[in-house]
């Protein structure tokens, strides 16, 4: 099976295993979620776009933001992107979504990277 999300690819992929944690998403667009802090735990990532597993599910379309935490800096990046797709997961109540990041978020996204030790080439 191809995926037909490949072609939409403008960065490669790194398979980082990390926590976002979500800061808003459209209560119109989610099913099963609360107003407890939620977060995600990362599949890959790369400056544009990241897949992960959420324990909610969420609507393609929705917008998300989220933010990760900047070990070197001590700090936060906040980014935020478009749930482009989901698929229920194995797990019950894990889904995995492919968000694909707002433009403005490459440039930290990309520094975010270089930072991690498994992000670095």
């Amino acid at each position: 099976m191809t995926d037909p999300y490949a072609d939409r690819r403008v960065s490669p992929r790194a398979e980082i295993e990390d926590t976002l944690f979500i800061k808003s998403i459209s209560s119109s667009q989610l099913t099963g979620y609360d107003d407890d802090q939620k977060s995600a735990s990362t599949v890959n990532i790369s400056a544009h776009g990241i897949q992960a597993i959420i324990d909610f599910e969420v609507l393609v379309d929705s917008e998300i933001a989220l933010w990760v935490n900047h070990e070197a800096d001590n700090d936060r990046i906040l980014v935020s992107g478009i749930i482009r797709w989901t698929k229920k997961t194995a797990e019950e109540n894990k889904h995995l979504a492919g968000i694909e990041l707002d433009a403005d978020c490459v440039e930290n996204m990309q520094k975010w990277l270089e930072s991690h030790p498994l992000g670095k080439s």
